[in-house]
């Protein structure tokens, strides 16, 4: 496969896990376990990116640090729960910053295309 093609595919792909992973961060934010007992939480997690040899990026998902925080919950016994460590002004700026990346690779993938048709199409 053509590296650029590659190396844009795997842009893509690791856009679409950022958005996948902080929406699913997003859905859980409200979700508590009493402190006396908060296995079974929802932990907040995060994509991190590292450089493939050749060009691309490979992804990997990990909880957050630290992924869940304690706070005051009056419905409970002993008024505090635990909850999901999640920022909604840091994930909309994530999930903007992947679309912002995802559109950018879908245009390397346009250009490289166009490229391949204009050298197809030349006479000789």
């Amino acid at each position: 496969m053509n590296p650029i093609l590659s190396t844009a595919l795997s842009g893509l792909q690791a856009a679409t896990k950022r958005v996948s992973v902080s929406a699913n961060n997003v859905a859980n934010a409200q979700t508590s376990r009493p402190a006396s007992s908060p296995e079974g939480v929802f932990r907040a997690q995060r994509v991190v990116a590292r450089s493939v040899p050749g060009g691309g990026v490979a992804t990997s998902v990990q909880d957050k640090a630290p992924a869940t925080v304690t706070g005051p919950d009056p419905s409970v016994p002993g008024g505090v729960s635990v909850f999901p460590n999640v920022d909604f002004v840091a994930e909309a700026v994530d999930q903007t910053l992947a679309l912002a990346s995802y559109r950018a690779n879908a245009a390397v993938i346009r250009v490289q295309q166009e490229i391949d048709d204009a050298l197809l199409d030349i006479e000789t």
